[in-house]
């Protein structure tokens, strides 16, 4: 059933997580939950782990250490200033809201989050991935992507979570995201063999990932507190745009390609998805903030198609 909701978008010309991430909440639903998945759903939560475990294999293979090299000091001025923004503003809004320490933070490291692999998805789709500001674009998430990964392993090593069993998964996924980098530095995208692997694993197995998030997904907190959502989904945008025109007297990018860059880092989409779930599971996050962060996750992975074509059509130059 997923298989139908990645075909939808892509014909829409959308990235097909973004299928996937629609086809996960839909099935979460309670009434869907209730009839199709309820009967399976520890065998679901199981399959999930292992999607999440290939999924961050294929982040990993998506990267590439050449396009930080590459436009290194672009991709470091921007990554500090969008990773940091957004986690210092999470941070100090959340708190002010009444929320915990560790709380806060978690939201903090959420909204610094860059889904470098959707990026690159994009940018492979359109054509771009060569250009400066793609490899900009690429370089900093790269960056913003291991801040964030950090981030969460010191936090939960000074908490030291009750949950031995999560911490350790947690380690596995960054261990298996940094696999999948070394793996690309010898293998090029382009090869056969992996090509038919990424294709196996993100049709057969990946989409239990999505399923796993979908089942955990409580939209019924969101009806009874719609405060958060447009708090995280403010604050999330705001931050890494933000963030990233900060970087302006460090680099000789336009101000158009640095707010272009912007609404890029502002894709979140699995990666940040994957940290909020294990975070949700070790009991770090609430089950209504958890919902915020996978509908900002949505929300911030859905648009940046739909600005970037208008942004590239408006400046056909905007891209070099």
């Amino acid at each position: 059933m997923l298989a139908l909701f990645v075909l939808g978008v892509q014909k829409l010309k959308l990235p097909g997580v973004i299928g996937l991430i629609l086809g996960g909440l839909v099935l979460g639903l309670p009434p869907v939950k209730e009839v199709l998945v309820e009967p399976h759903t520890e065998l679901i939560f199981f399959l999930g782990d292992i999607g999440l475990l290939c999924l961050m294999f294929l982040a990993g293979f998506e990267s590439s250490w050449k396009k930080i090299y590459h436009e290194k000091k672009d991709s470091l001025a921007i990554s500090l200033f969008a990773a940091l923004t957004p986690f210092v503003l999470g941070f100090v809004v959340f708190k002010a809201l009444g929320f915990s320490f560790i709380t806060a933070t978690v939201v903090g490291i959420g909204m610094s989050i860059t889904a470098e692999a959707t990026i690159a998805e994009i940018l492979l789709e359109t054509g771009k991935l060569k250009t400066r500001v793609g490899s900009a674009m690429m370089g900093a998430g790269i960056i913003d992507d291991i801040f964030g990964f950090l981030a969460f392993i010191f936090l939960t090593y000074l908490l030291g979570t009750q949950d031995p069993g999560g911490y350790v998964f947690l380690l596995s996924v960054i261990a298996v995201f940094f696999l999948g980098i070394g793996v690309r530095a010898f293998v090029k995208r382009e090869n056969h063999l992996m090509q038919s692997i990424r294709k196996a694993l993100m049709w057969l197995v990946v989409p239990f990932f999505f399923l796993s998030v979908g089942l955990h997904f409580d939209i019924a907190s969101l009806v009874i507190s719609p405060l958060f959502l447009f708090l995280i989904v403010g604050v999330a945008l705001i931050g890494k745009i933000g963030g990233s025109l900060l970087a302006k007297p460090f680099t000789d990018l336009s101000w158009k390609q640095l707010h272009l860059i912007g609404w890029a880092m502002n894709s979140r989409g699995a990666i940040e998805m994957a940290l909020a779930l294990i975070a949700f599971r070790v009991g770090l996050l609430s089950s209504e903030l958890y919902s915020g962060l996978v509908i900002m996750a949505l929300v911030t992975t859905l648009i940046f198609p739909f600005v970037m074509n208008y942004l590239m059509k408006k400046d056909p130059k905007i891209m070099n």
